[in-house]
């Protein structure tokens, strides 16, 4: 019962924090993204020993049924999160692209054509 109530909490200690808001400035993004690699980490070790048990009280079996809706609810917000940081990466590229042609205008192809002129 110990190591499926460490697995329990670890799981909920997960849960609350994928369900805390993304942090707008990005030195707190980064230390949201570690902190959840610290916890996805710790819950892989308890579910790799968890793996050979094969019997279950009953006890285990409803924190077994709770983690897994709380499972559900992770695996949504990651999917969130993971496509606001992508929309979030493509505008500071654009914003990059933009500001290196406002910079250097006449690098690359102009969006006129090109004029030779021709001496006879």
């Amino acid at each position: 019962m110990a190591l499926v109530k460490e697995l329990f909490l670890a799981t909920k200690a997960l849960h609350d924090h994928v369900h805390a808001p993304l942090p707008a400035s990005l030195e707190k993004r980064e230390s949201y993204l570690e902190q959840l690699d610290l916890l996805l980490e710790e819950r892989a070790l308890l579910l790799d020993q968890l793996t050979g048990k094969q019997t279950f009280s009953e006890g285990e079996k409803r924190l077994g049924q709770e983690m897994m809706k709380m499972n559900e609810g992770i695996n949504r917000r990651m999917t969130e999160t993971k496509g606001t940081m992508r929309l979030d990466i493509q505008h500071l590229q654009r914003k990059k692209e933009s500001g290196q042609r406002y910079e250097k205008p006449y690098d690359g192809p102009t969006i006129d054509g090109v004029f030779f002129d021709k001496k006879n």
